[in-house]
């Protein structure tokens, strides 16, 4: 209880945050809000079900309003580190590229609310730091052990449909488990003792690889639907999405090689391990 609530004040504070620096403060909010779904998904059988389902929801909707603001500059600064690393990408079409996103990132509506949203959310984030309802959270550890291998066999079935999968919806579940299982692991680490560390660890790798790659995957989304807006020659796009693409498989192909060193065993046998 005193750990959800620590984190909805910090999430708070990284709102307040965004005024001064909107990517930092959208970032570390974001981030929040996946952390307390990830713990509600672990104490869930032990949660009153309308407040685990209030609370998923209200933490949701709180990153939902970020995400518009968060993609905008994910895809600008996507876009330049590709630019410095690719030095054959046509100077004049990449020149485009990054002129427009530049724009549609101006044009963002958070950005043109200003501080007045960041500080309201705050405050409406501020207000639901109040002490959960009706949860008779296990005294013991051994109580929380059926969930969690739920949750960790979740993030292995999920790895190996994306690694047979050529959709990217599949990447992104694999993903979100992934980070679940990583929350989950992160605050029970205190109580396995050291040997979860290096697992720990390991898998905050993982999910900074899988980012990385849904930064990639969103940038080419955006860039295909807008398409039209590029006016761009055929002959000039195709190098850009082909260098995309190619980044995108890369980082892919990591995040899969790093998982099967953490999801290679069997749910049973990941609780024995521990």
């Amino acid at each position: 209880r005193r750990l959800i609530r620590s984190i909805n004040d910090d999430i708070a504070l990284s709102l307040l945050r965004a005024c001064r620096e909107p990517e930092t403060g959208v970032h570390e909010a974001r981030k929040g809000c996946k952390e307390i779904r990830a713990i509600l998904r672990l104490v869930k059988p032990h949660v009153d079900k309308a407040d685990f389902s209030d609370n998923q929801s209200f933490y949701k909707a709180v990153s939902g309003k970020l995400a518009g603001n968060r993609d905008a500059l994910v895809r600008t600064k996507t876009w330049n580190a590709l630019v410095a690393e690719t030095s054959h990408l046509g100077a004049t079409p990449a020149d485009t590229v990054t002129r427009f996103l530049s724009a549609q990132a101006q044009l963002d509506p958070l950005s043109e609310k200003g501080s007045d949203f960041f500080v309201d959310l705050a405050l409406e984030v501020d207000s639901n730091s109040k002490s959960p309802k009706d949860w008779s959270l296990p005294e013991s550890l051994s109580d929380l052990v059926p969930n969690l291998k739920r949750i960790y066999e979740k993030a292995r079935k999920a790895e190996k449909k994306a690694r047979e999968s050529d959709d990217i919806e599949d990447f992104h579940e694999f993903r979100k488990r992934s980070k679940d299982l990583f929350y989950c692991l992160r605050v029970l680490r205190p109580m396995f003792g050291k040997g979860l560390k290096s697992k720990v660890s390991q898998l905050e790798i993982l999910t900074e690889t899988q980012g990385n790659a849904n930064d990639f995957a969103v940038l080419m989304d955006y860039l295909i639907e807008h398409r039209e807006a590029l006016d761009l020659a055929e002959k000039d796009f195709e190098p850009i999405k082909h260098e995309i693409q190619k980044e995108l498989d890369k980082l892919q192909n990591r995040a899969h090689r790093e998982a099967k060193k953490l999801l290679s065993e069997s749910s049973s046998s990941f609780i024995k391990l521990l």
